[in-house]
C-alpha cells in the first residue's frame, strides 16, 4: 500500500494544477497561434459552412423527378453534417475567446463555397460545397489551428 501514496499524491496535486488552469481556456501561454487570424479564418469557415447548410437546404426543398425521395433524403443528411460541422467552428471561436459571425450580411462574401452557378441535382453529381471541406481539411491538420 505505502508503495502507492506517491502516485496519489501526485494525481492530487495534477488535478489541483488542472483546476486552477481551468479559467484559462483554450488560449494559454503555450498557444503560440495568432489568435486573431485563427478567428478570421474560423469565421470565414463559418461562413462557408452556413452558405453549404442553405444550398443544401435549397436542394431538399427543391428536388423534383422520380427519385425525389432518395436525392431529397440526401441533400437533408448532407445540410444536417454541414450544420454540425457550423457548431463545431462556434464552439472553437468561443473557446479562442472570439465571437462567431453569424450575421446574414457579407455572409456570401465571407464564404469560400465554389458553387456560385448551377447547383447538383442529383447525388453523385458532386457535392456543392467542396471547399468547405477542403477548409475543414485544413483547419483539421493545421498545427496552430488545432
Amino acid at each position: 500500500m505505502s508503495a502507492r501514496q506517491p502516485f496519489v499524491a501526485d494525481l492530487e496535486a495534477i488535478r489541483a494544477r488542472a483546476r486552477e488552469r481551468m479559467m484559462d481556456g483554450a488560449v494559454t501561454s503555450a498557444y503560440k497561434a495568432d489568435r486573431e487570424r485563427v478567428l478570421e479564418v474560423l469565421n470565414e469557415v463559418l461562413a462557408t459552412e452556413i452558405v453549404c447548410v442553405l444550398r443544401y437546404k435549397s436542394h431538399y426543398y427543391m428536388a423534383t423527378g422520380i427519385y425525389k425521395e432518395p436525392v431529397a433524403a440526401e441533400f437533408l443528411q448532407h445540410a444536417a453534417e454541414e450544420q454540425g460541422h457550423a457548431d463545431m467552428i462556434c464552439e472553437r471561436i468561443t473557446q479562442l475567446g472570439g465571437e462567431p459571425n453569424l450575421n446574414p450580411a457579407g455572409l456570401a462574401e465571407r464564404s469560400h463555397s465554389e458553387s456560385r452557378g448551377r447547383f447538383a441535382t442529383r447525388p453523385g453529381q458532386g457535392r456543392p460545397c467542396r471547399r468547405a471541406h477542403r477548409h475543414r481539411d485544413v483547419l483539421r491538420n493545421h498545427p496552430l489551428v488545432g
